[in-house]
């Protein structure tokens, strides 16, 4: 019998295997871990979105005031809020932020508006100096988030959630209630007591 010095080739050939399998297995860990993190990335990324809209609505919600509107040189006879379920828009008059540059109106109020367009699936919020506009006002784009699939806006009137706003008196809050990239979404917005 000799005395062996080396491995035998079944043995270089099992560690080989060996570390052939967990080669596999370690890239197959760090391709997931790097797939879990991107999702992640990406889900803050929709979360951090999700957050704008809903503070930007919340600002221009909190500042509603009544103010009747003209559109070509003509009463409106708006609403408070101004809800048009076929169009799925709602309008409305807020106080915005600092008053834009003199040709663009030097107020702060401003009309706002918010849409979804249900076939390109995008909700849209505009905003307009024109309050007595002598044509159709000219509306300026503030946020414009794709991908959301559904929405359905409440209002909170009488201890309970309304499809309209209340006819009786002014509504005390909003609720948007949407689906975006299949995650589900609620924001709520109490409103000002303007009676």
């Amino acid at each position: 019998m000799r005395n062996q010095a080396g491995m035998t080739l079944i043995e270089v050939l099992l560690a080989i295997a060996l570390t052939a399998l967990l080669a596999v297995l370690l890239g197959s860990l760090v391709n997931l871990w790097l797939d879990a993190r991107g999702r992640l990335a990406a889900r803050e990324s929709t979360n951090a979105r999700v957050l704008d809209l809903c503070g930007l609505l919340e600002r221009r919600l909190g500042g509603l005031v009544m103010r009747p509107l003209q559109e070509h040189r003509l009463p409106l006879h708006n609403a408070l809020l101004d809800w048009r379920p076929a169009e799925n828009r709602l309008d409305w008059v807020a106080l915005d932020g600092l008053p834009l540059s003199a040709g663009q109106g030097a107020g702060r109020l401003r009309r706002q508006r918010l849409e979804w367009d249900a076939a390109q699936e995008r909700l849209r919020l505009w905003r307009s100096a024109e309050l007595d506009a002598v044509e159709a006002p000219v509306w300026q784009p503030v946020f414009d988030q794709p991908g959301i699939e559904r929405l359905q806006l409440e209002f909170h009137g009488g201890g309970r959630w309304l499809a309209y706003p209340p006819p009786a008196e002014p509504a005390n809050g909003v609720r948007l209630t949407f689906t975006l990239q299949g995650a589900g979404y609620v924001c709520t917005f109490a409103l000002p007591q303007t009676g």
